[in-house]
């Protein structure tokens, strides 16, 4: 079959071939897990604790969608996603104890998903920005006792984003009309 191309029904062939596995892989996505550690335990009512590695970035992107989802163990404890500027601004304040209203607590943190009132058997999902993003824990009732693990788990997905689908559809255009163009 490819004896009856020239060089360019040739390229036409390798840009369909390479528009058809860009597109199928995106439609069928990746999904990786992991677990959030180094959470300190929230040791004070309503105060927010932050992770100290952030979540994993998505630096594709243009290219990739991502949708992350997250889950924890424990009912007594609530988790929000803040990005790294809010979580400087909160260690720059003070508690709650010495100024109420103006610390980190689960109203007044500014929150990109979740929040004070996230439940754990429902979790929360949230499209991916790019940037460096924390995970914020706190206590919804009273303090947890020191020591007391909270397990918090992400399940990201990845899939096409509108670029991708762009450049999927554009290599199989561009490669059916050198495919058309070049045959001999």
């Amino acid at each position: 079959m490819l004896d009856s191309f020239n060089g360019r029904g040739k390229a036409g062939v390798f840009f369909v071939v390479l528009g058809g596995v860009f597109l199928l892989v995106g439609m069928i996505g990746y999904t990786f897990t992991g677990e959030i550690e180094d959470v300190p335990t929230p040791n004070t009512p309503n105060q927010a604790f932050f992770s100290g590695e952030p979540l994993p970035e998505n630096f594709l992107t243009p290219l990739v969608a991502a949708e992350l989802t997250i889950t924890w163990d424990r009912d007594d404890v609530w988790i929000g996603l803040v990005d790294a500027d809010e979580k400087k601004r909160c260690e720059d304040v003070p508690s709650n104890f010495f100024t109420p209203g103006m610390g980190c607590d689960g109203t007044s943190t500014n929150f990109v998903a979740g929040d004070s009132g996230a439940i754990a058997s429902e979790g929360f999902t949230w499209e991916m920005e790019p940037g460096s993003y924390y995970a914020a824990l706190g206590a919804k009732d009273g303090a947890l006792p020191a020591g007391t693990e909270v397990v918090v788990s992400y399940e990201v997905h990845l899939g096409h984003s509108l670029l991708s689908l762009l450049i999927a559809f554009g290599a199989l255009f561009a490669g059916s009309v050198l495919m058309y163009y070049g045959r001999t």
